[in-house]
Formats: C-alpha cells, structure tokens, sequence
C-alpha cells in the first residue's frame, strides 16, 4: 500500500542559526550541522581550486542572522518522498526569506530518522527531479549528504557537497549562480532551461556586458539542442 501522507515540518525545529544551540538535544543533526559550517563550508580548502572559502555566501548571512535550520518528518525514503519534501522546504524557504532578507537567506533542511541505506538516493534521486522547479522560482536548492560524489565547479575531483547529515539547502538565487546553470555535463534541454530561469530572475540586475554573455551562453545552448526540440 503507498503512503499518501505529505512531509511535515517538525513542530518547533523551524530555527536561526544563531538559536540553534539550544535546540541541539531535541535534534543533534543541528549539532553536526553547525560544526560542518564552522569547519568545513566557511573555511578555505587547498582542493577547492580557488580562493576563498568553500561557500563565501554562508559566513556572511551567518553575521546577518539569516541562517535558519529545520527539521522535516518524511512518510518514506524515496527520490519521489524528497521532492515533497523539498517542495516543502522551497515554501518554508519563501516564508522566511522577505524583504530585504532574500538574497542573504539560507535555509538548511535536515531528515532525521531518514534510514543510511537510502539516504544517497533519497538525496541525490530528488535534487535530479526538483532542481528544475527550484530553480523556476528563482531558487538554488543544494543536495548534501556524507557518501556525495558530487565535485566542486573549480575542482571536479573534490567532493564538496559531503555533509554528516543528509540535507536539502535552499537559497535564492544570485548572479554567480552562472557557473552552475552552464555547465558543460547538463543536459541541453536542462542547461537551456537553467539559463532561461536565470535570465529571468537574474538578468534585469546584470550589466549590459553581463547580460551580452549571458545572450551567448543562451545561443549556445540552444544551439546544442537537437533539431526537433530548438525550434
């Protein structure tokens, strides 16, 4: 019999960054969570191949208080249980993200109970079926877990989204965000669609340099659709 019963936010788990201490009894995932921020995310790597540390967004929202963590209850471990559970996380995202706050907001979504077995699929499996809708809505939505082989931009061979829990991280996205709409392994009906949502979301804030790029990029992609679907 298949589970008709939705992903649920976890009663009270919904905290900043800066609360999360207190919260570390009740949910321990806050705990690893913290301690790979502190770590590993805001600090440089000598295999990330550049400057900087591996994510230079997190610090800085970590500062401006606009870090939250949140704990989700899923029916199951399936691709299909992650995407409504990202679904999910992506409305939580929008609720808390307001104003001024939205381009500095990150939010990290945590599955406790998700059984070791099923974790890579659950994670990885999902992010391949809601990375598109994410990104239709302007949002980056990040997929992390301890067993990722998922390489960095700069250095394929770094696997830069191992995380000791697995978890979906949600932020909006920004300019930059080019490196990852254009990558060469994407598929070109995804790679276009990537840069269309980019174009949209992003391209009225870019220079006119910037946005002559972007008009490039989007010619080649479309350029490298096969024949029946570039039209």
């Amino acid at each position: 019999m298949i589970s008709t019963a939705a992903p649920s936010v976890v009663p009270g788990s919904l905290t900043r960054a800066a609360d999360a201490v207190a919260a570390y009894d009740r949910h321990p995932q806050y705990r690893a969570g913290m301690r790979w921020l502190d770590e590993f995310v805001t600090q440089p790597h000598l295999n990330l191949g550049r400057s900087g540390a591996v994510c230079p967004r997190l610090a800085p929202a970590i500062r401006a208080n606009t870090v939250w963590l949140v704990a989700v209850a899923v029916p199951g471990s399936t691709p299909a249980h992650a995407v409504d559970a990202g679904r999910l996380l992506l409305d939580v995202f929008e609720g808390i993200a307001t104003g001024p706050h939205w381009a500095s907001t990150a939010l990290l979504g945590f599955f406790p109970g998700l059984p070791d077995e099923h974790v890579a699929d659950f994670i990885d499996g999902g992010h391949r079926m809601l990375r598109a809708e994410a990104v239709e809505r302007g949002l980056m939505l990040g997929e992390f877990h301890e067993a990722s082989t998922v390489g960095g931009v700069h250095n394929r061979a770094f696997p830069v989204m191992r995380c000791p829990e697995p978890m979906f991280a949600i932020r909006a996205m920004t300019p930059h965000d080019l490196l990852f709409a254009d990558q060469p392994g994407t598929p070109p009906a995804d790679r276009l669609s990537f840069l269309l949502a980019y174009e949209r979301h992003i391209g009225p804030r870019l220079s006119p340099a910037a946005r002559e790029g972007l008009q490039a990029h989007l010619a080649a992609a479309r350029q490298a659709l096969p024949p029946r679907e570039s039209s």
